[in-house]
């Protein structure tokens, strides 16, 4: 029955519609080597400790070196024209792939620091907490006598003598903090103001995009401060109780490793992809490895974690730039004039693909910051290079230069494929799954109902098992056969037919 309908519906080959691919293109890998030494050595220690993707690691250690080199670092591309160096990143892969373990080993030596800062602080801390208490106390005394004196010029005089002593109060210092996993944009604001304006954004998931949407603000996206904190543009940030400040040059690097699944529809976001916030990130989607691992064990040797802990602190403990007021700046690189034509010759490349018809014409709120990328790559990469010296006072040279644009090379690659993947309808990803259990079997029919139980542990519902074939007929790769209804009962399952010049390779 099944055989003989098939035939009598099935369409001339020429009649199938124009197949639409549902594959994601094939994307170059990232190369470690144009990681810097004791970075690119951790890098690839950590891959085969954890068997994760080498861009997995690249990606969580390039935020957590920008972390470091955003505090001290800024770039001068050329006059008039200075990136800072916070990075913002996203490596996207499916559940149990062991990015915490990644993340964890990129960025241990942040919380060691953190914890020796608290420690050297501890004892200045307790100094000042002890002297403000005094003097706490000494105007709460004041302010009692002012309360019971009944000659009213004597009230006056302790009130007054009570403000001074309170407007002398010593701030006490919070312990430096360098990176969060989960604040608001209204915290994130304080937590720039509270730490010389530089800060990090790292998780292994991808809530932060559900805290920018409005999680907390019902669902009305808070966007203003993170965008100017991407390009270091000035921003008043009111702190509730506490008197508001004005952030000269917040700077924010982002590190995430969310699943595929979360980046899908992101574009949809209000306001993610009209104000350029999707645009600020570099992607890199690799392959998982899953069923493909080997499962040995290669410990990351002790010369090489101690390698990137005292290269990573050593970037954390850089001395600052002094304005005329001595307050904190960043220093300043340059671009050797080689350095300086390997950028011109990207960032004119990239101009020319943002024309209409060009690869990258639906892409310029990406394309359009990819330079300003390049350059801030090229400034962590030469801090990488001189961790343990006073990278102000050397040129970015053009093998750095050469190293960033390579990667960016890459990155530019996966980003094009990302921002595709997250302006897709998320049941295209559901249809992928569905065709690659149709192509493991190499089935070139079988019934709604097959299919139904086969797949059950994904799709619990048969409604969502149909959006998923539709999402493939819509594409040109089946069909769907009605069957006639015999009698009474449930009517027969409807029948799946594979496009003929696809499942005919098949056998």
């Amino acid at each position: 029955m099944t055989a003989k309908l098939l035939k009598s519906a099935a369409p001339p080959a020429e009649d199938w519609p124009e197949l639409v691919p549902l594959d994601m293109p094939s994307l170059p890998r990232l190369n470690l080597e144009h990681l810097p030494g004791w970075v690119g050595d951790y890098a690839q220690a950590i891959s085969a400790d954890t068997e994760t993707p080498p861009e997995l690691a690249a990606g969580m250690v390039l935020v957590t070196c920008a972390t470091a080199a955003a505090r001290r670092l800024r770039v001068m591309v050329k006059p008039g024209y200075v990136e800072p160096c916070n990075l913002w990143a996203v490596v996207a892969l499916p559940p149990g792939n062991r990015k915490s373990a990644v993340q964890s080993a990129a960025t241990a030596s942040l919380i060691t620091w953190e914890r020796d800062q608290a420690t050297i602080m501890e004892p200045e801390i307790q100094r000042l907490t002890s002297e403000r208490k005094t003097l706490e106390a000494r105007a709460k005394e004041k302010r009692n006598k002012a309360a019971k004196e009944k000659d009213h010029g004597k009230a006056e005089q302790l009130a007054r003598e009570a403000a001074d002593i309170e407007a002398e109060l010593p701030e006490i210092p919070r312990p430096t903090q360098i990176w969060t996993s989960d604040a608001t944009p209204e915290r994130l604001g304080s937590l720039l103001a509270e730490n010389n304006e530089c800060m990090a954004w790292l998780s292994s998931e991808g809530g932060v995009f559900d805290l920018l949407q409005g999680r907390y603000s019902n669902g009305i996206p808070n966007l203003d401060l993170v965008l100017k904190a991407h390009s270091g543009d000035a921003e008043r940030v009111d702190r509730g109780s506490r008197p508001p400040v004005f952030l000269r040059s917040p700077r924010l690097s982002i590190g995430l490793s969310p699943q595929p699944d979360v980046l899908r529809g992101l574009a949809a976001k209000p306001g993610f992809r009209g104000r350029g916030l999707l645009g600020r990130f570099l992607y890199l989607l690799p392959p998982s490895p899953l069923g493909y691992r080997p499962l040995g064990s290669n410990p990351v040797p002790k010369d090489v974690k101690d390698a990137y802990n005292a290269g990573l602190r050593a970037m954390l403990d850089w001395e600052p730039s002094l304005d005329e007021h001595r307050e904190e700046q960043p220093h300043v690189l340059s671009l050797s004039p080689e350095a300086y034509s390997e950028w011109y010759a990207f960032a004119q490349a990239i101009e020319q693909q943002m024309r209409p018809g060009q690869p990258l014409e639906h892409f310029t709120d990406w394309a359009g910051k990819a330079p300003g990328a390049a350059a801030r790559l090229a400034g962590i990469l030469h801090g990488i290079k001189h961790a343990h010296g006073k990278p102000w006072e050397a040129a970015i040279t053009a093998d750095t230069m050469t190293d960033a644009l390579e990667i960016m090379a890459v990155m530019t690659h996966h980003s094009l494929a990302a921002m595709d993947m997250m302006g897709t309808d998320p049941s295209i990803a559901a249809a992928r799954q569905v065709w690659d259990w149709i192509k493991r079997g190499r089935r070139s029919h079988f019934t709604e109902r097959e299919a139904f139980n086969a797949l059950r542990s994904r799709f619990p519902r048969m409604d969502m098992l149909r959006s998923a074939l539709s999402a493939l007929k819509e594409r040109g790769y089946l069909e769907m056969i009605e069957p006639p209804r015999d009698g009474p009962g449930r009517p027969p399952s409807p029948i799946v037919r594979v496009r003929t010049d696809i499942s005919r390779d098949w056998q």
